[in-house]
């Protein structure tokens, strides 16, 4: 009973569609019939004229004229009615009983020849007769092609004839007729099959052109629902990441401060292990931070000349300390000749390093023992750069899967080792922002092996000067011991933390959690601040830019300044880049502190512009 039940229930959704589709099919046809009206009309009234002249000496004419004035009165009141219709876009809910009405009108014109049959024709001759039966098989074959979108209408108007036809025979009698009717009735029934089939095929090409319409509109609802979906996501992981980041920043602050401290040896192997834990917890918001940017669209190609090899083997060496400490075997392997050693390629160095270690990083985790490979090889026009391994390999079903955001094969159990299975969804993107080609193959317990595909150069080039980055450990150099820093936070724990690094550091430090409140802490200042470490997003919807202004403007100074975030919404990324600024992402280092300090107070200098990081 319940099955039934439930059954009956689930077809419904399909039974409404198909009521729905079908009163559409209905307001179509309708609209069909209403555009050949005219036409109907037209061809109807001058074939009853030329009848009539035909007649004229045959029957008399006292009923030839009375039979043309109803012929004529009929074909007005159509017109009239089709003229009120014309004027009246075709509602759905009124299709069905327009085409009773087309078909009340048809049968009456068909009623009407058939007087004129059952008047004419057994007192005519055979020419006459003829032509009038020439005449009305035009007519039928013009009706039919115009009736076919409604079948009743169609029969409404032929039936009377052939009957008319039938009746008049009878009286007449003669073999005549009988050939006659014969042959009117083959063509009717050639008329209606052919009918018949244009019937069908147009019902059945409406209603796919419906089906196709709704088919569209359910696509575009689920367009729809991806996208805000996919915005709901982006909402939820700038709100999450925003709020994780503040203590984690404020706790790799402390650290940082606490490091600048004396202690003894358990407590330096202690801050080591809360070090890479942090280490840890920044590679994870970093990842998090990539997609951001992604989608924000911040991440634009530096394209530029790149030679293969020593690019491929300065990544060979980090990657080999990191294999050597799991006990795998790291090898970087250079197939053909020796123009290998000379290919270059044009890409952007940073992102297409990005990719291979984060295709690299992927094979360690995921292999126990034996090899992880860096191949390259020259083919065709095209550099081969491969990632092989002997791990686990990815099962046939997955292979896919394994390139969407939040993706582990190993699950969440694998431990915090494993990521957040946000890298290969990164690669996915950087090698659609690169134009490169990515291949995969994998067998179970046997390994994988990826490939990017990048065209070569044509001829090799002079390399370009290497970029410098400052080193991690660099000093304060554009302050002095004393010298003033502003500091504003909302979060009480990051400008406590900021504060106790900055005071180790040599400086003089105020800090507030807005603008309104560290102005007043400013008064007693008699020279201008150095530098300004600024959140972007503040309370009360106020952000870092307007509280730089504003304190730019109040001493009248070009004052350096950082500004950072822990927010990764795109559209606050987008704003905040635009800035100019010194750009840090929360959590930030002491080291990455440092460095973001030394180039704003460098950029700050008369006569020195520094390109924005």
């Amino acid at each position: 009973m319940s099955k039934t039940a439930g059954q009956g229930t689930a077809s419904q959704p399909e039974l409404t569609h198909d009521a729905e589709r079908e009163a559409l099919v209905r307001a179509d046809l309708a609209r069909h019939l209403k555009r050949g009206e005219p036409l109907r009309i037209v061809g109807n009234g001058l074939v009853a004229i030329t009848v009539a002249v035909l007649m004229r000496d045959v029957v008399p004419l006292p009923w030839v004229l009375a039979w043309l004035a109803a012929m004529l009165g009929h074909a007005a009141f159509n017109a009239w009615a089709a003229w009120r219709v014309w004027r009246r876009p075709t509602r759905t809910e009124a299709a069905a009983r327009r085409l009773r009405v087309v078909t009340r009108m048809e049968a009456a014109n068909g009623l009407l020849w058939m007087a004129a049959e059952l008047l004419w024709l057994p007192g005519s001759d055979y020419v006459h007769r003829g032509l009038i039966m020439v005449l009305l098989s035009g007519l039928g074959a013009g009706v039919m092609h115009s009736l076919s979108a409604h079948l009743p209408a169609l029969y409404a108007f032929s039936l009377p004839i052939v009957l008319g036809f039938f009746v008049a025979g009878c009286f007449a009698q003669g073999t005549y007729f009988l050939v006659a009717f014969a042959l009117l009735l083959v063509w009717l029934a050639v008329n209606l099959n052919f009918a018949s089939h244009m019937n069908r095929t147009l019902r059945e090409s409406l209603a796919n052109h419906h089906r196709a319409q709704a088919l569209a509109v359910d696509l575009q609802v689920q367009r729809d629902r991806a996208v805000e979906l996919g915005q709901a996501r982006s909402r939820f992981l700038a709100a999450a990441s925003h709020d994780l980041r503040q203590p984690v920043h404020a706790l790799s602050l402390f650290v940082g401060a606490l490091q600048l401290e004396p202690r003894g040896d358990k407590a330096a192997i202690i801050m080591g292990h809360v070090d890479g834990a942090l280490a840890a917890l920044g590679s994870l918001f970093d990842a998090l931070l990539d997609i951001s940017k992604l989608d924000a669209g911040l991440v634009q190609p530096d394209w530029q000349p790149l030679p293969l090899r020593q690019f491929l083997q300065r990544l060979a060496q980090d990657q080999a300390a990191l294999a050597s400490a799991k006990g795998l075997r790291f090898e970087l392997r250079t197939h053909g000749d020796a123009s290998a050693a000379e290919a270059w390629v044009r890409s952007d160095p940073v992102l297409l390093e990005r990719v291979l270690r984060n295709l690299l990083a992927n094979a360690l985790r995921y292999t126990d023992h034996g090899c992880v490979q860096l191949q390259l090889r020259l083919r065709g026009g095209r550099a081969e750069i491969k990632v092989a391994d002997t791990g686990r390999g990815i099962p046939q079903s997955r292979r896919r899967e394994v390139f969407e955001e939040f993706v582990q094969l190993g699950g969440p159990e694998g431990g915090r080792e494993q990521g957040m299975g946000l890298g290969l969804s990164i690669v996915a993107r950087l090698v659609g922002l690169l134009d490169l080609q990515l291949r995969l193959r994998s067998r179970l317990d046997r390994g994988t092996v990826v490939c990017l595909m990048l065209p070569l150069l044509p001829a090799p080039v002079v390399s370009p000067e290497p970029r410098v980055t400052p080193a991690s450990g660099s000093a304060l150099s554009g302050l002095q011991p004393g010298d003033v820093v502003l500091v504003i936070d909302d979060s009480d724990g990051v400008r406590l933390a900021m504060q106790e690094l900055l005071a180790n550091w040599g400086c003089e430090v105020f800090a507030a959690p807005d603008i309104d409140t560290l102005m007043p802490q400013l008064m007693t200042l008699s020279t201008p601040p150095r530098l300004l470490l600024c959140d972007y997003q503040l309370r009360a919807g106020a952000n870092g830019l307007d509280a730089i202004d504003r304190l730019r403007d109040a001493f009248n100074d070009e004052l350096a300044a950082v500004l950072i975030t822990g927010d990764t919404a795109p559209d606050r990324l987008r704003q905040a880049a635009a800035s100019g600024l010194p750009l840090l992402h929360k959590p930030v280092t002491p080291s990455l502190l440092r460095q973001a300090i030394n180039r704003a107070l460098l950029a700050a200098e008369p006569g020195i512009a520094i390109e924005p990081s």
